[in-house]
């Protein structure tokens, strides 16, 4: 099959959406399918809420790791027909999306229409309404993966929430995410199919190295994710003189790019037991899940928590957030523990896992068998791709050319 994926951002820009995007397109690639990629930006950044902002980057061509993919710019004559309404957006959110994904659907009626278009959910609607309308223009499935926080909720959401009832189908992540779907947007349980992720990791690391360089001598606590509030960083540094006083010589690493919120959290952090290495290499981040004590990030806010699956892969315990979803992902007491960001609970939980590494190891070893068994990037596009033939297969027409169109190669190199 002939996929086109869409994504606000895109690899090399770090975060967990389009990072996990782009394996499951190697994945589809790797399968036989002619994969390609359609961006805003490729870089990471913290401002995609600041829409004014995203129209600065440049139309370009590029291959990231044998991937396709188009950065689609605006001219500036472009810019300045969206700067009006990207500066009203939230106040006028319907008719400013609509406004903007018109520019953005011009620009994709440049390439010659694919199987599928799949989106993944990350920032503003814009782009994901042009892919929409986009696929639906040629009669081609659109299939979205949300990746849906139980507290998108209210009138700032209502047009990603038109998306998620018009698209074909919705590659959810856990049975949670899927019962929010059904209850709080009203999407048809019947179109909505539970995929999970996979691991992100290096095949190549060292983890004396890693603690060599960052003179690491004892046992230490990772943090992995970006360093925004709800993610729980703050939580965790409140937690360490708490924890310290049963385990002393634990140093806390954290480990994901920095935000304004995380400089002025750190910036007062002095005790040499923590550590924030702020962004850095797939292989030093692999280095570091293989020789902590276990990972803990105890997020308020996530649809899934692929660096869970990570950690196990490494056969490490978690601990992370009491939330729905990762209720779901992590069996507790098995391979393991939740938590709320409340300091004096959190911890008490790196507590008992730091006074027990038996039970670290056995819980780390219940995971990997976890990954083993759900998570792997085949098992995942495998499941994908019969939501795709199911698509093809009858439930929206497809032209007869989809069987020999070819991307614009013009417009995706």
């Amino acid at each position: 099959m002939k996929l086109l994926y869409v994504s606000n951002l895109y690899p090399p820009s770090m975060g967990g959406a389009q990072i996990h995007l782009h394996y499951l397109a190697k994945a589809m690639q790797a399968a036989g399918n002619e994969v390609s990629v359609v961006t805003h930006s490729c870089r990471h950044r913290t401002d995609w809420l600041r829409l004014s902002t995203v129209f600065t980057e440049p139309d370009s061509h590029l291959e990231y790791e044998g991937i396709p993919v188009w950065q689609l710019g605006f001219s500036r004559l472009t810019r300045a027909q969206i700067m009006p309404w990207a500066l009203a957006y939230y106040g006028l959110i319907g008719p400013a999306t609509r406004h903007i994904s018109h520019h953005a659907l011009k620009a994709l009626s440049r390439l010659s229409p694919p199987d599928v278009v799949h989106a993944t959910r990350i920032g503003r609607e814009f782009l994901c309404r042009a892919a929409l309308d986009f696929a639906h223009q040629h009669g081609r499935p659109f299939v979205l993966t949300p990746v849906h926080h139980p507290r998108w909720d209210g009138w700032r959401y209502t047009e990603y929430d038109k998306i998620y009832q018009e698209a074909d189908a919705l590659c959810v992540l856990t049975n949670a995410e899927k019962r929010l779907l059904i209850e709080q947007k009203g999407v048809d349980e019947g179109k909505i199919h539970i995929t999970g992720i996979g691991p992100v990791l290096s095949s190549t690391y060292d983890a004396e190295e890693f603690r060599s360089r960052y003179d690491i001598r004892g046992p230490f606590v990772l943090y992995v994710g970006q360093q925004f509030r709800y993610k729980g960083v703050g939580a965790l540094l409140e937690a360490a003189p708490l924890v310290w006083e049963k385990h002393p010589d634990v140093t806390f690493v954290f480990i994901g790019p920095q935000t304004s919120y995380s400089k002025v959290l750190f910036s007062s952090a002095t005790d040499r037991r923590i550590r924030n290495l702020g962004e850095v290499s797939l292989e030093t981040k692999t280095a570091a899940l293989s020789c902590c004590e276990f990972l803990c990030l105890p997020s308020s806010q996530e649809s899934f928590g692929g660096v869970y699956v990570e950690a196990w892969a490494l056969g490490k315990a978690v601990i992370g957030g009491r939330i729905p979803p990762i209720a779901e992902l992590i069996s507790e007491g098995q391979d393991g523990l939740l938590s709320s960001q409340n300091p004096q609970e959190l911890a008490d939980q790196v507590s008992l896992l730091l006074a027990d590494p038996e039970l670290c190891r056995k819980m780390g070893s219940v995971g990997t068998r976890k990954v083993e068994a759900r998570y792997t990037w085949e098992r995942i596009a495998k499941k994908t791709a019969e939501v795709y033939e199911h698509l093809v297969g009858g439930k929206r027409p497809i032209h007869e050319e989809a069987s020999t169109s070819r991307f614009d190669q013009r417009s995706i190199s």
